[in-house]
């Protein structure tokens, strides 16, 4: 099954470049935000991206230029205190307007449950094969003995 595609926001880019729009997760509310143009610690372009700019302005995540299959957009990191982890999205120009970007986010695959093997060990994801006295296995406790 094809992971789910959700829209967080709509950003417009004005005659100074700058992007501006608002920004919407499901359960959290909706907050203006602008981008401010910055450099890496190597000297390459990214954006900013600040929520609240009229308010209690707060930097929440940044833009980088990506390139792929000759279409430009950017990587997103988004990230709060609020958030269980950060949210990594795309920013694509939309098809009817370059200076119109759609934030996009698809939501991971699950990460697999491995099965307990035929001796009854469990395997943690990173590391599935070795012994028991290997860190990351458990081993299932042997029956009780019956009297």
């Amino acid at each position: 099954m094809a992971n789910a595609k959700v829209k967080l926001g709509k950003l417009f880019k004005d005659e100074m470049g700058a992007l501006h729009g608002r920004l919407t997760i499901l359960g959290l509310g909706s907050t203006n935000i602008i981008s401010e143009q910055a450099k890496t610690f190597d000297g390459a372009p990214y954006l900013k991206l600040i929520a609240d700019p009229l308010g209690d302005a707060y930097e929440i995540g940044a833009a980088f230029p990506k390139k792929k299959d000759g279409m430009d957009y950017y990587s997103v990191n988004l990230d709060s205190p609020i958030l269980p982890a950060p949210i990594n999205a795309a920013l694509f120009p939309d098809k009817n307007n370059p200076d119109t970007f759609n934030l996009i986010w698809t939501r991971p695959e699950p990460k697999a449950v491995p099965a307990p093997s035929a001796t009854g060990e469990i395997a943690l994801a990173n590391n599935q094969e070795g012994p028991s006295q290997k860190r990351g296995i458990f081993r299932k406790p042997a029956p009780a003995a019956t009297l």
